[in-house]
């Protein structure tokens, strides 16, 4: 695995696993996205609601632009496509030295290890190049499939939240998962 640094806001391969690799958003994969994401929204839903709108995509890409956010596409390196998005949202440093990971993926290539391959890259630049201590991960406990991934990437659960994040139009309980730098492995 190797980290590459991005170069004026086009996209770079940024890490490169066996089976994916990772680019910043930028505005040439508008398109790409907004498709991704009408194609899986009953997939993604009721745990997420994904945008499919060319405006929020335009949002997104600033956001990421100005700090606090670092968003990740993931492409397969077989076929080249857009197959995942992963997000450090909140990324604090010093003295928290934290972040939150949000993510969503491809519904037809569900359980095949690609996300976790990804999230663990993810971890990696997270945790070695960010210089995090700890990203947390929140999900709604029926959220089985959500669950499972971050088990297997080496998550630790922490605890419940009630009423945690708004998804959709209503405030939902989620649990707290989290990794911690002292213990990350990329596996």
């Amino acid at each position: 695995m190797q980290f590459i640094p991005l170069k004026n806001h086009v996209p770079h391969v940024i890490s490169m696993g066996d089976k994916v690799h990772l680019q910043i958003p930028a505005h040439v994969h508008k398109q790409i996205y907004i498709e991704f994401a009408k194609r899986n929204r009953s997939f993604h839903e009721p745990w997420v609601y994904v945008p499919s709108d060319p405006n929020y995509f335009d949002q997104y890409v600033r956001r990421i632009k100005l700090g606090g956010t670092l968003g990740v596409f993931v492409f397969s390196n077989d076929s080249n496509e857009l197959i995942g998005v992963i997000n450090l949202n909140s990324i604090k440093l010093d003295p928290f030295s934290s972040a939150t990971l949000g993510y969503y993926g491809e519904q037809m290539l569900s359980g095949q290890g690609l996300m976790k391959e990804a999230i663990n890259l993810v971890l990696n630049h997270a945790f070695k190049n960010i210089g995090l201590n700890r990203v947390e991960a929140n999900i709604q406990p029926k959220n089985e499939a959500s669950i499972a991934l971050v088990k297997a990437c080496g998550f630790t659960y922490e605890g419940f939240s009630k009423k945690f994040l708004k998804i959709g139009n209503d405030y939902k309980d989620h649990e707290r998962w989290s990794y911690l730098a002292e213990y990350f492995k990329l596996h």
